[in-house]
């Protein structure tokens, strides 16, 4: 006997033909809708339904009252407290799961990615080495950057065309974006362009698995040897110099199925580097965490942090220290934000804003709503000011705005959450959490 007998997905939730599998396991019945506009339209298509799936769709108290028969409400996010009033459900014995840690990884990557973007339009005299425009190089093909940040200027928003039902997607091949962990990277570079700095920002950094051929380098657990053929076959992207290897291999890359083949002899040198500089971090939870680790343990950047709960554990693993609000805002070379969807409302004033000095660079890639004035925020990026990289909005992405400030702001939208793998594992932690024993079993009343 299956768990559920129906369950209703009222919004155009992701589904690969795997998570399709392992829902059919669960209910008798399964029905999807791509969006629903009224509450009206809600209370229609719940009928019957003792499992719900939500994600943008409010679920309201009335809804619960008119279907006593609903065992589990689901939502497909993190952020989910405005869409429901969780307490009244748990009242009726409802059980209310969501997915509260599906991005971090992600999100993380995205923001040292738009720190090493914001650098390489940044004129300078010392010149960062190589080994950071080739990690930008890679981290852009993977997340399709370029183009997202042309999407975005241009409104064409995938996030909210899935938001409005607009665009269903059931293919993990539709997304071009994919996550940097886990992902395999060959090096065929000599002695001269293979070093440790490079290794460590892939491997230690983004935890990217590096394998290597063509030469010897001094032993690291963070890269292992590969043959040539062996390299090929087993890599997702490649960086090698066409000037070290033949040309049967170089036809190989060429014709290879790779996220990208990255000549080195391309790449032209420019930009700031992060190495040693000074990040200040709002916010460290898991997101957080995540970026301090990648800063620390890639670039070697020096990292204070706020918090509302000071993380000693997480000082000692990364050797950051703890900083007063203020300080991290007035006193970092770069700020990056993490703060929660709930609870942070508005909790970056005009006047929190002001305390940044300029030249300063900003990133933020958590909440849009965290900023009581997003206005004043983004008239801040002008030339003899801030510069930085931002991917939320208090609602949708004020374009004209971001135009205009396109020579110091970089921007995309919603862009954290939305690779191959994150959207993947997202639908399998629900799915995992719809078949768990409920933590409170209805009784009937």
């Amino acid at each position: 006997m299956k768990k559920y007998k129906k369950i209703v997905i009222l919004d155009s939730v992701i589904l690969y033909p795997e998570h399709r599998y392992r829902l059919n396991q669960l209910a008798d019945e399964i029905v999807e809708y791509n969006t629903c506009n009224t509450e009206e339209e809600v209370l229609e298509r719940v009928k019957g339904a003792d499992c719900v799936i939500s994600c943008w769709v409010d679920i309201t108290n009335r809804v619960i009252d008119e279907n006593p028969q609903i065992k589990t409400i689901a939502f497909w996010t993190h952020a989910y407290e405005h869409r429901i009033d969780k307490k009244y459900a748990e009242s009726h014995g409802i059980y209310v799961p969501c997915i509260p840690d599906y991005g971090t990884d992600s999100v993380a990557e995205l923001a040292i990615m738009g720190m090493l973007n914001v650098n390489s339009r940044k004129e300078t005299s010392d010149i960062r080495l190589i080994d950071e425009d080739l990690v930008m190089k890679v981290a852009n093909s993977i997340r399709n950057f370029d183009n997202n940040v042309k999407d975005n200027l241009t409104g064409h928003w995938i996030h909210e065309y899935v938001k409005t039902g607009n665009l269903k997607i059931t293919d993990p091949d539709y997304f071009k974006e994919e996550t940097m962990k886990g992902m395999t990277i060959g090096l065929m570079l000599s002695q001269d362009n293979l070093n440790n700095d490079l290794i460590k920002i892939l491997a230690e950094g983004f935890k990217m698995n590096v394998i290597h051929c063509c030469c010897d380098i001094t032993y690291t657990l963070s890269a292992s040897f590969r043959p040539v053929d062996n390299l090929l076959k087993e890599s997702n992207i490649i960086i090698y110099d066409s000037n070290l290897i033949s040309e049967d291999v170089k036809g190989k890359i060429l014709n290879g199925n790779y996220i990208d083949a990255i000549d080195i002899n391309s790449i032209q040198r420019k930009g700031v580097s992060l190495k040693g500089k000074e990040l200040g971090i709002i916010g460290l939870g898991r997101i957080g965490a995540r970026v301090a680790q990648i800063a620390t343990q890639g670039f070697g950047m020096k990292v204070k942090y706020y918090s509302r709960t000071r993380k000693q554990e997480l000082e000692e693993k990364y050797g950051i220290t703890y900083s007063e609000l203020n300080d991290v805002l007035s006193s970092s070379e770069y700020i990056s934000f993490h703060l929660p969807h709930v609870g942070a409302e508005d909790f970056i004033t005009k006047e929190m804003i002001d305390m940044i000095p300029p030249k300063t660079t900003v990133i933020n890639v958590s909440v849009g709503n965290i900023f009581e004035n997003q206005e004043h925020f983004l008239s801040r990026f002008n030339e003899n000011d801030l510069n930085g990289y931002i991917d939320v909005y208090r609602t949708m992405p004020p374009r004209q705005e971001l135009r205009a400030r396109k020579d110091f702001l970089i921007s995309t939208f919603r862009l954290g959450w939305r690779t191959k793998s994150t959207v993947g594992l997202k639908t399998h932690k629900l799915i995992t959490k719809l078949g768990m024993a409920n933590p409170d079993v209805r009784k009937d009343h």
